[in-house]
């Protein structure tokens, strides 16, 4: 009995120390999506203009902004850590996980096929 207790709050310890923030991109036609991922306190920058992108959602997000540029700099829409749009479009990168700048690489690929 005490094991199992100590195991569940172990576990719960594990869940709460790691918060998985994630955005999942859907095409148009609604056959292809990837979920995209931040661990923790990290912010990242995600481009997305060479993925088709109809529908983004939030999945405990955190603070995700929708941007027209492709390196998460300039103009945003903000949407909720569990908000999902349509009609996405025009986003070409996404930055999620905790408040403040996030990070880009350069790393541009189709996501569908990364």
């Amino acid at each position: 009995m005490h094991k199992h207790i100590t195991l569940l709050f172990l576990l719960g310890l594990c869940s709460t120390a790691f918060a998985v923030k994630c955005v999942t991109v859907t095409n148009n036609a609604g056959n292809q999506s990837k979920k995209l991922c931040v661990v923790d306190q990290d912010r990242q920058c995600f481009c997305l203009s060479k993925t088709q992108t109809n529908t983004i959602k939030g999945v405990n997000g955190g603070d995700i902004k929708l941007f027209w540029s492709n390196d998460c700099k300039g103009n945003y829409k903000a949407i909720g850590p569990n908000e999902q749009i349509s009609g996405a479009q025009w986003v070409n990168s996404v930055s999620l996980g905790a408040s403040g700048s996030s990070y880009y690489d350069g790393f541009c690929p189709n996501w569908y096929t990364a």
